[in-house]
């Protein structure tokens, strides 16, 4: 259906071969990243300032690690068991800057899936249990906070990722949606270039 459509459109313009095969490519290309970048959704998670779940395991103090990161923390940390897949560590430094780890039990993701992940951000964990959960794979991603202000009151919530870089793409596009989009521009361009020159 798809493939007469454009034939049709084109035909007055006596745009075959080449061309024609160039546009039907870039649409098939266009259409197949976009349900590429679409098709992993992760779940939600509620913010550590307003925790939820079952505590599954809570230290008021010592030394702890954050997914994606090699340094050493000191503080209190607790993890919540949000669902049989969810689950939120909430960690709080003894300055009062906190990192809100969001750990999601992923069984069945493709490889793609995952590196769509790690674009916006996500950690691949194979092992679980090396982190005190469960022995199967992972995805976290790392979000700050401000636990404690100096009264000890729980402060506002920030945007941006712990050890303040930038971990990856924002969820609102990857690279095959942007390349997709930069394609689909050019062959326009050049399909109205083309148009104007066989009218002239």
């Amino acid at each position: 259906m798809l493939f007469y459509t454009v034939y049709d459109i084109l035909k007055p313009y006596n745009m075959t071969g080449k061309l024609f095969i160039s546009i039907l490519l870039a649409i098939t290309f266009f259409m197949q990243s976009d349900s590429i970048a679409m098709a992993v959704t992760p779940p939600d998670f509620p913010s550590c300032q307003s925790p939820e779940g079952d505590v599954k395991v809570s230290y008021s103090s010592g030394t702890h690690g954050i997914v994606g990161n090699n340094q050493t923390y000191t503080g209190s940390d607790t993890v919540y068991t949000l669902s049989d897949n969810r689950l939120s560590q909430c960690f709080c430094s003894e300055g009062g800057d906190g990192i809100q780890t969001n750990w999601w039990k992923v069984n069945s993701l493709t490889e793609s899936e995952v590196q769509i992940l790690k674009n916006q951000g996500w950690f691949f964990v194979p092992n679980g249990s090396l982190w005190g959960l469960d022995e199967t794979s992972y995805m976290a991603k790392n979000s700050t906070y401000a636990c404690r202000s100096e009264n000890g009151s729980v402060g506002g919530t920030s945007d941006s990722s712990a050890g303040g870089s930038v971990l990856g793409l924002a969820s609102t596009g990857t690279i095959q949606a942007i390349i997709a989009f930069l394609s689909l521009g050019i062959l326009l361009i050049t399909s109205g270039l083309y148009i104007k020159r066989s009218n002239s």
